[in-house]
């Protein structure tokens, strides 16, 4: 492959933004007509993981909208139909690209610490995990500058479904489905449960009035009715009282800002890639490992070669080693972005993967402007997570990755929407006191592998959009999906299908993960050959993405969940 270090073009031309297990095959009952077949090039494109949430976004588009409208609309039905996911009570993370100022802007919306943090041992779920809520305040900021349509508007799918009913999902179904549901879940789980006490079945109506009346509230006076007023009140209540300490205040949600964030970009091929910046560590990662792959001289970039596979696994782990040694909330620590993506470095941390053997250790590098002193943060983010794409008939772009965190978050419900548990995504205390990146402190945004990234040709048009839900994981899915969309010219459809492989652990040579069932766990023994230890898993994902192409836009849900794209 060939290394492009720069597009000078590209820079002048580009404005960057001051602002602000087992597969699921999606049920067909619930995919709404339309002519848009993934492949079929249209003027618009909505990717969504549910196709009631996709429809909404839609119909904002028909009705004059545009590509912020239709992502509110999407969020907000998201809320509804894919609730153990994303929704009011969780973070996103948005990349809009504005066509009329030819302009990418980062809006980080993620949740963040309270002022008053837990003082005891973290648990899994409860009270004491949760974080102030951002992602419908990163969207109301967004649409009240570059929003068509009257933001009630944009509620009405939402609140229809809630009120109305929607058909049981496939992947909700297979969650509440899980051993000791009814148990983990509570009274999300009684709240979807018949009059018998058990699950409905897939297509049954279920409805949520409650969030319904929330969304109304919200539809009527914006984002304030949900961190001002009776609503904040409730979420205040209904988070206070853990044993360990912390919850959120009244002041918690009324300080509470999206925060305008500089998108980081890098050059592949012939492209420029950009993502969302720290306290994102997934697109710093997906930037790392395409640049390490690019100095890989003959690499066939083809996921059906072992070869090419192990020098992804490895330029995985040493991505994965500096993300955990010097990620965290830039608001709160140096990070070395410009460091991590220099041409120079990354070309070294290339050199050291061989091609016929894995790394014992995948150790973090010595990049320019380094802080020092810190210890390795070795957590993963939790799946649990959703990731919507628009693209409008006037050229706007939005790609979207909106998350409650571990899957029904902190399985807390407050006025028929579930709360995250995104401070679990801190790092653990080091045993020797040391301190580290990602450490929790108040206010503070834990990482995330959240990855939304827009992809430039060299006449700075936007020609890819997407990115992934799947936790931890969500790195591998969405560089791989990258590859095959920018080196090989696939098609999303096609890079979604792919068989996963992921290597989120960086300190040692096992735990790296191939998809089971798929081609890409066929070559689990040319792998074991290279020193590399194999777990096979199933890996649910949730990419979506959409490609510029001849004639408009093409673009593709994961299949392995209920996602459509839609388009006209």
């Amino acid at each position: 492959m060939r290394r492009i270090r720069g597009l000078g073009m590209w820079a002048i031309a580009l404005v960057l933004g001051s602002l602000l297990a087992a597969p699921v095959t999606p049920a067909a009952a619930l995919a709404p007509e339309s002519s848009a077949a993934p492949d079929t090039p249209m003027s618009e494109r909505v990717v969504a993981a549910n196709p009631l949430a996709a429809r909404a976004g839609l119909q904002m588009l028909e009705a004059g909208g545009n590509a912020v409208d239709a992502a509110v609309a999407v969020q907000m039905a998201l809320g509804v139909v894919e609730p153990q996911s994303s929704g009011l009570g969780g973070g996103a993370l948005i990349l809009w690209w504005d066509q009329g100022n030819q302009r990418l802007e980062s809006i980080d919306g993620l949740s963040q610490a309270p002022h008053q943090l837990p003082t005891g041992p973290m648990k899994r779920s409860g009270k004491a995990t949760i974080g102030v809520p951002g992602a419908l305040r990163a969207l109301a900021d967004l649409h009240a500058r570059a929003g068509y349509l009257p933001w009630g508007k944009l509620f009405a799918p939402a609140i229809s479904l809630a009120e109305d009913g929607f058909p049981m999902p496939a992947y909700l179904h297979r969650v509440l489905g899980g051993k000791d549901a009814a148990a983990q879940y509570g009274d999300i789980f009684a709240m979807y449960a018949g009059p018998d006490g058990r699950l409905p079945d897939i297509g049954t109506t279920v409805r949520n009035p409650k969030l319904a009346a929330t969304l109304r509230a919200i539809a009527a006076t914006g984002a304030d009715a949900f961190y001002n007023g009776a609503l904040a009140q409730s979420l205040a209540v209904a988070t206070s009282g853990a044993e360990e300490g912390g919850g959120l205040t009244l002041d918690d949600l009324r300080s509470y800002h999206a925060v305008a964030r500089q998108p980081i970009c890098a050059p592949f091929l012939d492209y420029q890639i950009c993502a969302a910046p720290p306290p994102s560590y997934g697109g710093l990662a997906v930037l790392q490992i395409l640049d390490m792959l690019q100095a890989q001289k003959g690499a066939t970039s083809d996921f059906a070669d072992p070869q090419f596979l192990h020098l992804f696994i490895e330029a995985s782990r040493l991505a994965q080693a500096d993300r955990q040694a010097y990620v965290g909330d830039p608001d709160f620590i140096a990070v070395p972005v410009d460091g991590l993506l220099q041409a120079d470095y990354l070309e070294a941390r290339a050199g050291l993967i061989h091609a016929d053997a894995a790394l014992p250790i995948a150790k973090a590098g010595e990049p320019r402007g380094k802080p020092a002193g810190l210890a390795p943060d070795t957590g993963s983010p939790s799946p649990g997570t959703s990731q919507v794409v628009v693209v409008d008939r006037q050229g706007n772009a939005l790609t979207m990755t909106t998350t409650i965190n571990l899957n029904f978050g902190s399985r807390i419900l407050v006025d028929g929407y579930v709360l995250n548990d995104v401070l679990t995504n801190f790092a653990r205390p080091s045993p020797d006191g040391a301190h580290k990146a990602n450490e929790p402190a108040p206010g503070k945004r834990p990482v995330t592998s959240m990855a939304p990234v827009v992809v430039f040709d060299r006449e700075h048009r936007p020609v890819v959009l997407g990115g992934s839900a799947g936790g931890g994981e969500i790195v591998g899915y969405v560089a791989e999906s990258l590859v095959d969309l920018l080196a090989r010219g696939a098609t999303p459809s096609h890079a979604l299908s792919l068989g996963h492989v992921s290597a989120p652990a960086s300190d040692r040579r096992d735990g790296v993960e191939l998809e089971a069932g798929t081609p890409t766990a066929g070559l689990a023994n040319e792998l074991t050959g290279l020193g590399h230890v194999i777990e096979l898993h199933t890996m649910p994902s949730g990419l979506g993405f959409a490609k510029r192409v001849p004639g408009g836009w093409i673009g593709a849900a994961d299949p392995r969940r209920d996602g459509v794209a839609l388009g006209e």
